[in-house]
């Protein structure tokens, strides 16, 4: 009786064992379910960034027009950052499939194992319950054997029930360990196989958009500015010179150049105007035409003086021709 008493207790102590390992797996398993759901929601933000900057940097390469190295070079790099983007999605969809919903399975399995432990706590509860029966039995009908017989069988009924329970939990139990054990392992390594896959596709990725970003000709794409800019320049420049202003400059100048030849035909022409009173003043065009006909007129005297020294010349070879008079100066 000592032996089957030390017994059950062991069977009980054991059941709680299983039901606390049970316990302990579901919170690490629902805490890893928890953070890989975090890193898959990231990785998919990730994608999703990724997709913006392909969309920015096509838009950028098809607005440029004048750096085409720049532009071909946007264009390839957002080739590439889509490509990784799509990687991006498979990576996401197979972490859900092979990590999260596999950790997420486990929530049904504990609860299963936990039920199975409750039927151990069951069949241990009716195994005592008949146990009970057969004792009252004996107290109160000692000499009725027929209901102690059917007691007695009862009881034997459920102490087999429950050692084939304990005996099912038992094999439920290290199945259980076994099935966790083997799961944890192929989940993790399905992560790391995910990631060791993305991230080899993303590096080869990266290198062909550092090959695309390195390709950019800077001084090409310089000079074709540089030529750019001064064509609109020298179109800046052009576009200031317009005809109407050209049209009112010559205008202009022909206004003043009337004003000018007006202006000396006054001075050349005599004021036929004279005011009462007032003595008419030599204007400077008759001023000059008065020395000049003085500077004609001392050039005639001149001459003439000339003339009568070279006839005295002559008068004194010849004495008994007489001295010719001087012409008095006009």
């Amino acid at each position: 009786m000592l032996n089957t008493f030390r017994a059950r207790n062991n069977c009980e102590q054991e059941a709680k064992f299983v039901q606390d390992r049970i316990v302990s797996v579901e919170r690490t398993i629902g805490e890893l379910c928890h953070v890989f759901g975090q890193y898959s929601r990231k990785a998919a933000r990730l994608r999703d960034k990724g997709d913006e900057i392909a969309k920015v940097t096509l838009e950028h390469a098809e607005a440029e027009q004048l750096n085409r190295s720049l532009s071909l070079a946007l264009e390839n790099f957002a080739d590439c950052i889509s490509l990784l983007s799509s990687y991006g999605d498979l990576r996401v969809q197979n972490l859900d499939s092979k990590v999260i919903k596999e950790f997420a399975r486990y929530e049904d399995i504990c609860k299963h194992a936990k039920d199975e432990v409750k039927q151990i706590y069951n069949a241990r509860e009716k195994e005592i319950a008949r146990k009970r029966q057969l004792d009252r039995i004996k107290e109160r009908n000692p000499r009725n054997r027929q209901q102690i017989i059917q007691a007695e069988t009862e009881l034997v009924k459920a102490s087999a029930e429950f050692s084939k329970t304990l005996r099912n939990l038992e094999e439920k139990s290290t199945e259980f360990e076994r099935q966790k054990l083997h799961d944890v392992k192929s989940i993790l390594l399905d992560f790391v196989a995910i990631e060791m896959g993305y991230h080899a596709r993303a590096l080869e990725v990266l290198t062909n958009a550092y090959k695309a970003v390195n390709s950019m000709d800077e001084e090409a794409d310089l000079q074709d500015f540089q030529k750019t800019s001064g064509k609109v320049e020298a179109e800046f420049k052009k576009s200031l010179r317009r005809p109407d202003s050209s049209r009112n400059v010559g205008s202009r100048s022909l206004f003043r150049s009337s004003n000018s030849l007006g202006s000396l035909k006054g001075l050349f022409t005599p004021n036929n105007k004279k005011p009462e009173g007032i003595p008419r003043k030599a204007s400077k065009s008759e001023e000059t035409l008065d020395s000049m006909k003085r500077s004609i007129s001392d050039t005639e005297d001149s001459l003439s003086d000339s003339a009568n020294v070279s006839e005295n010349v002559s008068d004194t070879e010849e004495p008994s021709s007489p001295i010719r008079p001087r012409k008095p100066r006009k």
